[in-house]
């Protein structure tokens, strides 16, 4: 092998495993504390941050802050847009109940368990009937992201055109 060959050789090693460094890390970040991600999903929770206040919001406790039915379209790039019916509360029903302040220049910023993000403004939250945080789809609980489902928590924008902005999985949802 010649002297110029092995030098090839030693930086595709290298470059090789720098980047197997970089994706480890990568993968580290972007797991989180896998087990407050777990315990929150096993126990149908969500953390809810607002300043230097964090609260552990449970399933029932969104339950008791009286839920409603709507129906909306889903429309996503891999299915046709189906009705679907769900069962949550208003975003912003959310808030008053934790004496959240939201202002229209407000940022939300909405983390699933899979380490999606959605961010919404205070304007689109405090809009009548077009955020909601959901337990339920269909007549049927959400199931967890280990049984299958898209919850505990799902929030919908029932207005918003395409559900990408939708979020299965609510981890976490952060104002500031």
């Amino acid at each position: 092998m010649s002297r110029s060959s092995r030098k090839q050789t030693i930086i595709i090693i290298v470059a090789v495993l720098g980047l197997a460094l970089l994706v480890a890390v990568l993968a580290y970040f972007n797991a989180g504390d896998l087990n407050r991600k777990k315990t929150l999903e096993e126990g149908a929770q969500f953390v809810l941050r607002y300043a230097d206040q964090e609260y552990r919001v449970s399933r029932g406790e969104v339950m008791e802050l009286g839920t409603t039915e709507f129906s909306t379209i889903m429309r996503t790039s891999s299915t046709a847009p189906t009705e679907v019916t769900f069962e949550g509360i208003e975003l912003k029903k959310l808030f008053q109940a934790y004496e959240i302040r939201v202002e229209a220049d407000s940022m939300i910023d909405v983390k699933a368990l899979d380490g999606y993000v959605s961010v919404l403004d205070g304007e689109e939250v405090l809009e009548p009937e077009s955020v909601y945080l959901t337990i339920a789809m269909n007549g049927e609980p959400l199931q967890t992201k280990s049984e299958g489902g898209s919850g505990p928590f799902y929030l919908v924008l029932p207005k918003a055109t395409f559900a990408q902005r939708w979020v299965k999985f609510v981890e976490e949802i952060f104002v500031q």
